[in-house]
């Protein structure tokens, strides 16, 4: 069975064989995103609710019937045995074959979170153990390109649309605490600049969150950089006046004094 790779942090992205698959049918795409998301097998009916809400039942489990098809049919399995298929279809209930080979960006973003998690404190973590958390982190970090189905909506789903925000909210909170951890991890091995790097493309994927730039300000700052510090306080100053019409935390604010007064490393 040909390996089936979904990608979620950012515009969906779903790859079949190593190909990447236009599916131009988007209740098509979210029916697979729900199901991968959510795992486990869920009744047509409940199905049909969710993405064609206007429709009486016969005429959505009809179009359920077609974007089956339609899925089907853009994955190869039209042509073969289903227990060969990812889908998992029977008369009442719609799901993925969970021992078929499937890889789900989120599940490594999960697998870093709860790494963190489950450690006492990161003053705890050293060596060996550090230097293969920072690895996972990593991996975890480069998988992500944007929020959970940027750019992607559909029209007359709003208990769908509530689904998506709730797990764009979910994901980007996990996403949060691996860049933060791995910056900080990176700064505390030495890595200064491996750290600024990291937050950087944090930076590049949450332009509006001041805690991001306060880091890096920090981190410049620890280099003896002041004029790079003092450049993200300026940016931060401009994006948040610009897009929030908001004025920077008193913390950043301080940070800034601190660094404009303090005396150069020789």
């Amino acid at each position: 069975m040909s390996n089936l790779k979904i990608a979620l942090l950012g515009p969906p992205e779903v790859y079949h064989a190593d190909q990447l698959l236009a599916i131009p049918d988007r209740k098509a795409l979210a029916l697979l995103v729900y199901l991968a998301v959510e795992g486990g097998a869920h009744a047509r009916q409940r199905l049909t609710r969710l993405f064609w809400p206007e429709s009486d039942m016969a005429h959505g489990r009809a179009a359920l019937r077609n974007t089956l098809l339609h899925l089907r049919h853009v994955l190869g399995e039209d042509t073969q045995p289903d227990h060969r298929s990812h889908l998992m279809i029977t008369r009442d209930s719609i799901g993925l074959n969970v021992a078929s080979s499937i890889d789900l960006d989120l599940h490594a973003l999960q697998a870093a979170w709860t790494l963190i998690q489950e450690l006492p404190s990161r003053e705890a973590v050293q060596g060996e153990v550090q230097r293969t958390l920072i690895s996972q982190l990593k991996h975890a970090a480069d998988m992500y390109r944007g929020g959970f189905l940027e750019e992607f909506t559909l029209r007359d789903t709003v208990d769908f649309d509530n689904w998506v925000g709730l797990q764009r909210s979910y994901w980007y909170s996990r996403i949060g605490q691996v860049f933060a951890w791995l910056s900080q991890m990176q700064s505390e091995e030495g890595a200064i600049e491996q750290a600024i790097a990291t937050v950087d493309r944090w930076l590049s994927l949450d332009p509006l969150n001041e805690d991001i730039y306060l880091r890096l300000m920090q981190l410049h700052f620890s280099t003896g950089n002041r004029a790079a510090a003092l450049k993200a306080y300026e940016t931060c100053l401009a994006i948040l006046m610009t897009e929030l019409h908001a004025k920077p935390s008193s913390k950043m604010v301080a940070l800034a004094d601190f660094i404009r007064s303090s005396s150069p490393r020789e």
